[in-house]
């Protein structure tokens, strides 16, 4: 064990009782009801050794997992917990190739997270996309720390004493390169093939985050990110301007691979989100209730925001990837009817043709769930309605709801029915 990390210390003669440590200091003590114990008798031990308290407890030391980091952390708000971050990230279905430079490749990979948070699923992330990048700078947890009045307080006791200072982070190298030049001027940043951009509107919760970040083995993942305190409309404004610089009048190309959408009135930001999001790029909805899922579709409806629903997943205790729900718009066959014999209509008269365009995800698969909503009244003069069940069984009370669309070509007014 080396300065800077975090142990778990367990009781040796009953496994529950355990102790979560701050980074470990040179001179500091872990106090508890069992007694203390030095930070100085913990470095340089390994996991597994055996430490005893002043009292004579005996505790076993344990490097902390990715799940018991994020879990046991001190918190200013709820993280998206393990098994959900995961989901999220499998969602993705995130394949980056080792890093190699050169010229004929790709564009890097962006992705976007808006509502950074606890800074659970950011980590996450970041472990997922580290394959991508050069090797980070060696960061020494003594040599680079923020003057005491600039610590990330999180208001806990048992919180971050100390990070990394963000200026030193600028500062990045290969180890073997022993220049500091190159990362002081950004060229290893630019090297990045695979960057996560992590919008908060609250900069106490940004720099809360990045200390968790910053805080895990080292901060191994924590040049894998970029943290942003901003609007993220705004943030998405002004890197439309960044990037087109040379030439504001430009179409806005997009740049994101990937986004991921955890904030109140997540209906309000998916058009501009959408916008800056590659062709067949993922966008992510967390939302905790079921109705927010759903103020999304019909804002995506209603601003014809070409984005493909590809399914709705309910997380909570006890369900293994999630339960699936089908939510889908649909018209009455009434309705479908009266519109069949209209178009007719226009045609015999010799109007032009107008195409008629089915917008059920299948009429033979959906004839039930259409007649089910025979007799419902048409909403703001579309005539169409939503279907909102679990795929199979009970529904069974969860910890919130993910919505995953695919960006679609732009080409006009979408299809609005999975096919």
């Amino acid at each position: 064990m080396i300065v800077g990390d975090r142990l778990v210390l367990r009781m040796k003669e009953d496994s529950s009782r355990e102790l979560f440590t701050k980074p470990l200091r040179h001179g500091k003590v872990v106090h508890c009801k069992w007694g203390s114990i030095a930070h100085d008798s913990l470095i340089g031990k390994s996991a597994r050794d055996i430490v005893a308290s002043s009292t004579g407890k005996e505790f076993q030391l344990h490097v902390p997992t990715l799940e018991e980091y994020v879990t046991l952390m001190p918190r200013l708000v709820t993280p998206v917990y393990p098994a959900d971050a995961n989901l999220i990230v499998s969602l993705l279905d995130l394949h980056v190739a080792p890093y190699q430079l050169a010229s004929d490749e790709p564009p890097p990979l962006e992705i976007l997270e808006a509502g950074t948070g606890h800074g659970s699923l950011t980590l996450h992330l970041a472990r997922a996309v580290n394959g991508a990048n050069p090797a980070p700078p060696v960061q020494s947890f003594e040599d680079f720390e923020i003057p005491q009045e600039k610590v990330y307080d999180n208001g806990f006791s048992s919180g971050i004493e100390s990070i990394p200072n963000k200026a030193a982070a600028e500062v990045l190298v290969a180890p073997e390169a022993g220049d500091f030049t190159a990362l002081a001027t950004g060229e290893w940043r630019a090297s990045r093939r695979a960057v996560i951009h992590t919008v908060d509107i609250s900069a106490t919760y940004s720099q809360h985050a990045e200390g968790v970040i910053r805080g895990f083995r080292q901060g191994i993942y924590a040049a894998n990110v970029d943290f942003h305190v901003a609007n993220v409309s705004e943030w998405i404004d002004e890197q439309f301007k960044i990037r087109n610089a040379d030439n504001l009048e430009a179409l806005r190309k997009p740049f994101l691979s990937h986004t991921i959408l955890d904030l109140p009135g997540s209906h309000d930001y998916i058009a501009q989100v959408a916008s800056a999001l590659h062709t067949d790029g993922i966008l992510i909805v967390f939302n905790p209730s079921l109705t927010q899922i759903l103020d999304c579709v019909k804002s995506i409806i209603a601003e014809e925001v070409p984005l493909w629903l590809e399914k709705v997943v309910e997380l909570g205790a006890g369900m293994t990837g999630g339960r699936e729900w089908d939510v889908r718009t649909v018209k009455p066959r009434a309705l479908l009817k009266a519109e069949r014999r209209r178009q007719e209509a226009e045609l015999a008269r010799g109007s032009a043709t107008v195409a008629f365009e089915d917008r059920s995800n299948n009429m033979e698969k959906s004839t039930i769930l259409v007649e089910e909503q025979s007799q419902a009244t048409s909403r703001g003069g579309t005539g169409w309605e939503m279907i909102c069940r679990p795929k199979v069984g009970e529904r069974v009370v969860g910890g919130g709801f993910l919505g995953v669309w695919r960006k679609m070509a732009d080409r006009g007014p979408m299809n609005r029915s999975k096919g």
